[in-house]
């Protein structure tokens, strides 16, 4: 029984070293991508042919979070009424991931004030102009892509099955984002960190 409860701490403590060096390593990219990375890859997109451009245009929408806000609270109302008590949590739980990363994501666009690639193109400004809330000035990170990772960290906790088309969905809608070139790379990623990190406190709060 000893031995079985210090296996148990020694795989939390791994697991959290994981977890950690993952956040790490996450950071460090999005370092070295606005650094490095960010604008020939937007370059690169702005040059695409208009049908490969207008392609990712249709699939972009599909993050953003408003339906699956709606959707995922009407489940959690459905569910109560009918007296589904896990049901109603793990919907309730989609919902608080999908608004707090929102809410979050915005917050974090305000502080950094990033430029979109827009302003790069017309302007030649990349960079910051923190606490800014002019759309323009609200890269960092990606709303979409938080929403798009949110969703699928939280229903691939529910459906491992399904986890690798649900990471899928989340990767090309935030791959959309910067073939439109509404965001950089490193702010797609941004937007896939933020999820990370509020689906993983909030996993905590809801007991899953």
């Amino acid at each position: 029984m000893y031995g079985a409860v210090i296996s148990k701490e020694r795989r939390m403590e791994i697991a959290k070293k994981k977890i950690a060096a993952l956040f790490a390593s996450v950071i460090l990219f999005i370092m070295v991508s606005y650094f490095f990375i960010d604008i020939p890859v937007a370059i690169y997109c702005k040059s695409l042919p208009p049908g490969v451009r207008d392609l990712f245009e249709t699939i972009t929408p599909l993050g953003v979070s408003t339906w699956y806000l709606v959707g995922s609270f009407s489940l959690f109302l459905l569910f109560r009424y009918y007296r589904r008590r896990i049901y109603a949590h793990r919907a309730l739980f989609l919902f608080a991931a999908i608004a707090v990363s929102g809410i979050a994501g915005a917050f974090l666009k305000w502080v950094m004030g990033r430029f979109r690639p827009k302003l790069f193109f017309e302007g030649d400004l990349y960079g910051f102009n923190f606490f800014n809330t002019a759309h323009e000035e609200t890269s960092f990170p990606s709303g979409h892509s938080a929403t798009a990772f949110s969703l699928a960290l939280v229903l691939s906790l529910f459906f491992p099955r399904y986890r690798l088309l649900l990471f899928g969905f989340a990767v090309i809608v935030s791959v959309s984002r910067v073939v439109i070139t509404s965001h950089y790379l490193s702010d797609a990623v941004g937007g896939a960190l933020v999820a990370l990190i509020t689906v993983f406190l909030l996993r905590k709060r809801f007991s899953l």
